[in-house]
C-alpha cells in the first residue's frame, strides 16, 4: 500500500492534537489552580526529548549523546495549556537535575546523556 507523504502528517497532526487535547484534561485540576507547571512543563519536554532520540536513532547508528529539542516547539505546546512564561522552568532545580541546558541564544533545550 502506498501513503502520501501529506496525508501521514496529517494523521501524526491531529493525532498530536488528540494527545495535547487528553493532557490538558488530565492536567486541568493543576491549571486551573494555578499550581507549579514545571512538572507539567518536565513531562511534556521529556515527550519531546524521547520523540526526538527516537527520530535520531531512525536516521544515525550509533549512540547519541546530546538531544536537541527546539525550544520553540516546547513553548508553543506550553502555550496550548495556557502556560506563557517558561523562564522559570528555564532555571529551575527540576529543569537542570534532569540533564536538561537551554540554550537562549540558539532557542533549543539540550540533553545530555
Amino acid at each position: 500500500a502506498v501513503v502520501s507523504t501529506q496525508s501521514t502528517g496529517s494523521f501524526i497532526d491531529t493525532q498530536k492534537f488528540s494527545v495535547m487535547k487528553n493532557m490538558k484534561h488530565t492536567f486541568s485540576k493543576y491549571l486551573s489552580y494555578k499550581k507549579d507547571n514545571n512538572e507539567l512543563l518536565l513531562f511534556i519536554l521529556k515527550q519531546l526529548a524521547k520523540d526526538q532520540m527516537v527520530y535520531s536513532r531512525s536516521r544515525h547508528s550509533g549512540d547519541i549523546q546530546t538531544v536537541e529539542i527546539s525550544a520553540e516547539e516546547l513553548e508553543d505546546k506550553a502555550r496550548q495549556i495556557n502556560i506563557h512564561n517558561l523562564q522559570p522552568f528555564y532555571s529551575s532545580e527540576l529543569f537542570l537535575n534532569n540533564r536538561f541546558v537551554y540554550d537562549k541564544k540558539n532557542k533549543v533545550i539540550l540533553l545530555t546523556m
